[in-house]
């Protein structure tokens, strides 16, 4: 009866596993700096409880269960899914105040209940109950989204690929039209 040689080492196999532990590694450090598991999720799919348009000095406010509100919290949903870029730049209280009153301004305001988070590879806007986007005015053209939990901003802002689908939804539905 042959005897059973010993088992040489596979360099291959020995790569390949190390590949695994280092993968399985960074994802492990990069969920633990997030605090979310699914920080590679690009899709955003969150219902608002309340959406309300700073149109130029004049709140409209979206009501649940129109077909305005669904195309505008689709749109939103839109363009926070994919990827996007934190920046350093925080909305004021001087700024949040702006938004909401100036008439040379239209303004987004997305209220969610309960708290929600935003899934990217940054600790930031993990929970949030207000999402704060600007679409005509100060900060809209670098397609910035800014957080609020309770009555305090977020620190930094989210830029995404693009608002043009809120925009869009917005004209449709007739919420808000450029004086």
């Amino acid at each position: 009866m042959p005897e059973a040689k010993p088992s040489s080492p596979n360099l291959l196999q020995m790569v390949a596993i190390s590949a695994i532990l280092v993968a399985a590694l960074i994802f492990l450090v990069i969920t633990m700096n997030t605090g979310d598991i699914l920080w590679f999720w690009p899709n955003y799919d969150e219902i608002a409880y309340r959406i309300i348009v700073h149109c130029y000095g004049t709140d409209v406010e979206v009501k649940s269960g129109r077909p305005a509100f669904e195309a505008v919290n689709s749109a939103v949903n839109e363009s926070l899914s994919g990827q996007k870029r934190w920046d350093e730049i925080t909305m004021s209280d001087v700024t949040y105040l702006e938004y909401q009153t100036s008439p040379v301004m239209m303004v987004i305001e997305l209220v969610y209940s309960p708290a929600v988070g935003i899934h990217s590879q940054y600790k930031f806007y993990k929970p949030l109950d207000t999402l704060v986007i600007p679409l005509d005015g100060r900060h809209a053209e670098s397609n910035t989204v800014f957080g609020r939990r309770g009555e305090y901003n977020l620190s930094g802002s989210f830029h995404v690929e693009s608002i043009a689908p809120i925009l869009e939804a917005m004209q449709e539905n007739g919420i808000c039209q450029k004086p």
